[in-house]
């Protein structure tokens, strides 16, 4: 008896052991492909942004070709339902297309897969595009919860601050932005266009290129 108790515990032992071996094998095929189909869909995403490219090239903007860049990556989020960066560069193509409600969806989402810094500076960017100056400030805010020492967030913070006419906290976001980045040229232009600009305090350039997803706020 004793030693039928002894083969089953030994027995029940090993059993234990295969299948907490089964699981981890499990978790690492679940890993790996996950893996795989990031890099899958970062491969669709970057055919997109070259079309995107292509469609900024042309004047006007081919909107074709930004359509057809849309087509990928609604592939690309198929294959990879949390890339954000196909979120990103959905949301700049509907800005193209002057669909701003779509745009801030798509924005919304890459900072709800992906909170980084950059991602609420996009959204951020957004909101200030359709005049949401309110919610852009939420939003560069958020974005300094998880980044506070993203210089480019300050400059956002700033961008909105001064919309709403809150022109010494814009100033102390944009030298807090200097601070950070000495090198972020947006940033002191838009303290000099502030303190001294041809049209007085809020006469604010919100201008410069980032491809593909443009923003004025970078």
């Amino acid at each position: 008896m004793i030693s039928r108790l002894g083969e089953r515990a030994r027995f029940s032992l090993a059993l234990a052991i295969a299948i907490v071996a089964l699981a981890v094998v499990a978790i690492d095929s679940s890993s790996y492909a996950a893996q795989g189909s990031r890099a899958e869909s970062d491969v669709v995403v970057a055919e997109a942004e070259k079309l995107i490219v292509q469609a900024g090239q042309a004047n006007p903007v081919d909107t074709k070709l930004i359509h057809q860049a849309m087509d990928k990556l609604r592939v690309a989020t198929k294959i990879d339902p949390r890339n954000d960066a196909a979120y990103v560069d959905l949301g700049f193509c509907y800005g193209v297309l002057r669909d701003g409600a779509t745009a801030i969806d798509m924005y919304r989402t890459a900072t709800e897969l992906n909170p980084t810094g950059n991602n609420f500076i996009e959204l951020a960017d957004i909101y200030m595009r359709v005049g949401d100056t309110e919610d852009a400030l939420l939003a560069a805010n958020a974005g300094l919860v998880k980044d506070p020492s993203n210089a480019r967030l300050y400059n956002a913070k700033g961008m909105a601050l001064n919309d709403l006419q809150r022109f010494d906290e814009a100033e102390d976001a944009w030298e807090q932005a200097l601070k950070l980045n000495p090198n972020l040229k947006v940033a002191q232009a838009n303290i000099d266009a502030l303190n001294g600009g041809p049209s007085g305090r809020g006469s604010i350039s919100k201008h410069s290129a980032k491809a593909p997803a443009s923003s004025a706020i970078h």
